[in-house]
C-alpha cells in the first residue's frame, strides 16, 4: 500500500501539459506554506485548473484523501441484489473507486473534465487490499469493464447512457445555484429506472446541534425523487445522499 502511494504521490504532469501554458507557471507554482491549491478551481469548464489541482494534491503527499469516506460496501449490496450491472463515475478525480466497482464484477466508467486526473486514474495499480476496502471488503468475481472519458458531465453527449446506477462525490455541489440543477438534470438523465444517483455532499462547517445538510437534497425533493432509505425495494429511480462533515 505504502508503495503505491508513493508512486502515485510522485507523478509529474503528463508529456502534453505543459507547465507554462497552465493556469500557473513554473516559477509561479504555489510555494508549500501556501494552502490555497486544497481549494477546488472556480471553474468548471476549464480542464486546467483542474489539472493542476490534482497534480498539487499528488505533489503534497495527499491524493489519497479521494478514498477517506469511500466504503461501497451496502451500494455492492444492493445493486447485486437489484440485478443493477453498469455505473458512472462522474467527476471522479483521481480516485480508485471504479476500479474497486468494476472488480467487484460492474461495468464501469468515468467520467472527468480533468485530462491529467483520468491519466492517473487510468495508469495506477493499486493494491488488491485497497480495492477490497473502497468495497467494504465484498468479494470480486468477475471483473467488469471499465472505461475512462474526459468530459464535461453537463455535455449531454457525453457517456449518455443510461446507467443503473451514477455517482458523484463531492462535485456537483461545486456548482453555483443558477447552474446546478442544469448539471443535477444532466447527470440524472444517464440514469436508468429502476436506478440508483448516489450523492456525496460535504459540510464542512457543520456543528453539532446544527442539522446536516446535503447540498442537493433540496434539488432532488423539489423534482420528487424518492429518498434511499437502507432494506428499501428498488422499484423506480432513487436518490441514495449521503453526508460527511469535518
Amino acid at each position: 500500500m505504502r508503495e503505491f502511494l508513493k508512486k502515485l504521490f510522485s507523478r509529474r504532469p503528463p508529456q502534453q501539459l505543459h507547465l507554462e501554458v497552465g493556469p500557473r507557471s513554473e516559477s509561479a507554482r504555489v510555494r508549500d506554506d501556501d494552502y490555497s491549491w486544497l481549494e477546488p478551481p472556480i471553474s468548471l469548464v476549464d480542464p486546467a485548473p483542474w489539472d493542476w489541482f490534482w497534480y498539487e494534491h499528488l505533489r503534497h503527499g495527499v491524493g489519497g484523501f479521494v478514498h477517506l469516506f469511500c466504503d461501497d460496501g451496502e451500494l455492492v449490496d444492493t445493486m447485486r441484489a437489484n440485478g443493477l450491472k453498469t455505473v458512472l463515475c462522474v467527476g471522479n478525480g483521481i480516485s480508485q473507486e471504479p476500479r474497486a466497482l468494476a472488480r467487484a464484477g460492474f461495468d464501469v466508467t468515468v467520467l472527468d473534465l480533468s485530462p491529467y486526473a483520468i491519466q492517473v486514474a487510468r495508469e495506477a495499480s493499486p493494491p488488491t487490499e485497497l480495492l477490497a476496502q473502497l468495497i467494504g471488503g465484498r468479494s470480486g468475481g468477475r471483473n467488469g469493464n471499465l472505461k475512462f472519458v474526459v468530459g464535461n458531465l453537463c455535455d449531454t453527449e457525453c457517456c449518455p447512457g443510461p446507467y443503473d446506477v451514477v455517482i458523484e462525490r463531492l462535485t456537483l455541489q461545486l456548482y453555483s445555484d443558477e447552474y446546478k440543477p442544469r448539471a443535477l438534470q444532466a447527470v440524472a438523465n444517464r440514469l436508468a429506472s429502476p436506478g440508483i444517483f448516489f450523492s456525496q455532499s460535504h459540510c464542512g462547517s457543520w456543528k453539532p446541534p446544527a442539522p446536516r445538510i446535503h447540498w442537493n437534497e433540496s434539488w432532488f425533493r423539489a423534482q420528487g425523487w424518492p429518498i434511499w432509505t437502507s432494506g428499501s425495494q428498488l422499484t423506480t429511480r432513487v436518490a441514495w445522499l449521503f453526508t460527511t462533515t469535518g
